[in-house]
């Protein structure tokens, strides 16, 4: 076992004690993403071992670090892989590190205490609780595989012409140890996060797999011939925009809202993200900013996203966009008339939550820095068009009117937009 190896065990065996407190789950950005206290603390417990051990080195993990660089000389850290199985009592999920030194990764541990498996790797080879492991090579249909990311769907009907046996585990770290020691064939994961997928590709390889690493598909497999399979089949590009749905604050609309953008995004292989925002009278803008700002910060929203906005979601976005300098690929607005004040004969609490949503005039200078505006409106709210037509001036939209669309109910529902996705295809090509 080299140095660097004994290092890793030693720091994450002691995490380990950690990861059995007891511990919080909260919400992390947004959509269907949870973190504990845990993955937090375990996280700094190792960066402040490193820190004091390896000084010189640089330091990527999930939490604290999720925007650096992966150097010649790092650690790559993810305290908890697999934090929703994790936080809901399913024993498959990790503590992982990886090392690189002068260029290359030289150990690597994948901790899995609720299952009593350890899997470690330096240049000498790949073992599960101290005994040697390798990869197990069967004939292409008889393969059984994991992809991991985000819009899986169509990847994985590709593959069924090789084989369709599949299996989800709810952490990479899992599949991809899993290939390491011979019970599954392939391993991949679809996004770009080194700590997910650094410390079992180094695991596979040095159990006997082959691996590819390159943005988009980092994949490990019994033998080159199945790797290359599942690049062919599963390879996700990575020029492809991605699409963020924000719903209007009025209702409970996700339910229903966007679901036709999803289908579609799926189905072209798009990264499509619903932040869940708080609705009716907790819909504060300080909340909205606080959840979206979790996706600026790790370059998820970025100047190639597409971003939809219904109703009261556009004056937030708007507003967004000024405070953090932000603008995006395209902007599609669904019904923008809540940035400005109009009389209305309502009285209930979206009366109070537009209150806090019209625009002030820097949001409106600040909206001519906006690329591709693009808005859909019908004649709905009493007939009257006046502000769409304000809009289509102050931010040079190009319009699409729903005439005589009646798909709207009293809680601002949207149920499908055809016109919308029609759009999304032109503005794809």
């Amino acid at each position: 076992m080299t140095k660097e190896l004994e290092y890793l065990v030693e720091i994450v065996k002691e995490a380990e004690k950690i990861s059995k407190e007891a511990f919080s789950v909260k919400t992390k950005g947004g959509e269907n993403d949870l973190i504990t206290d845990l993955d937090l603390k375990i996280e700094q417990y190792l960066i402040n071992r490193i820190k004091k051990d390896y000084p010189n080195f640089d330091i990527v993990s999930e939490e604290n670090n999720f925007n650096k660089t992966v150097t010649d000389n790092c650690f790559i850290i993810d305290p908890i892989d697999g934090t929703i199985n994790f936080a809901n009592g399913i024993p498959l999920w990790a503590i992982q590190i990886a090392c690189r030194k002068n260029g290359k990764t030289v150990a690597s541990v994948i901790d899995m205490p609720n299952v009593g498996e350890f899997y470690t790797a330096d240049e000498s080879g790949a073992y599960l609780n101290g005994e040697r492991i390798t990869v197990k090579e069967v004939p292409i249909k008889n393969t059984l595989y994991a992809i991991d990311g985000n819009n899986n769907l169509q990847a994985m009907i590709r593959m069924r012409k090789y084989s369709s046996n599949r299996r989800n585990f709810g952490g990479v770290c899992i599949s991809m140890a899993y290939v390491a020691s011979g019970r599954i064939h392939g391993a991949v994961f679809r996004s770009d996060k080194a700590w997910d997928y650094e410390p079992g590709l180094f695991l596979i390889e040095m159990a006997g797999g082959k691996i590819m690493n390159i943005p988009g598909f980092h994949a490990g497999a019994m033998n080159e011939e199945f790797l290359n399979i599942l690049k062919l089949e599963t390879a996700r590009k990575i020029d492809k925009p991605n699409i963020f749905v924000l719903h209007s604050l009025n209702g409970d609309t996700l339910k229903m809202w966007g679901q036709d953008i999803k289908r579609y995004a799926t189905d072209k292989e798009f990264d499509c993200f619903m932040p869940e925002f708080p609705i009716r009278k907790e819909s504060s803008y300080e909340k909205f900013d606080e959840i979206l700002s979790s996706y600026l910060e790790r370059g998820i929203l970025n100047a190639n996203s597409i971003v939809i906005a219904h109703s009261i979601g556009n004056p937030y976005f708007i507003r967004f966009c000024r405070e953090h300098n932000f603008i995006p690929r395209d902007y599609i607005a669904v019904a923008p008339g809540a940035v400005y004040n109009y009389p209305s004969t309502r009285n209930d609490y979206i009366v109070k939550v537009k209150a806090q949503a019209y625009l002030k005039t820097e949001d409106f200078e600040y909206g001519k820095n906006l690329q591709n505006v693009y808005m859909l409106y019908s004649d709905e709210d009493d007939g009257n068009v006046e502000k769409f037509e304000r809009f289509k001036k102050d931010f040079n939209a190009n319009t699409i009117y729903l005439k005589g669309y009646n798909h709207f109910d009293g809680y601002h529902r949207i149920y499908e937009i055809p016109e919308l996705i029609s759009l999304l295809d032109s503005l794809i090509q």
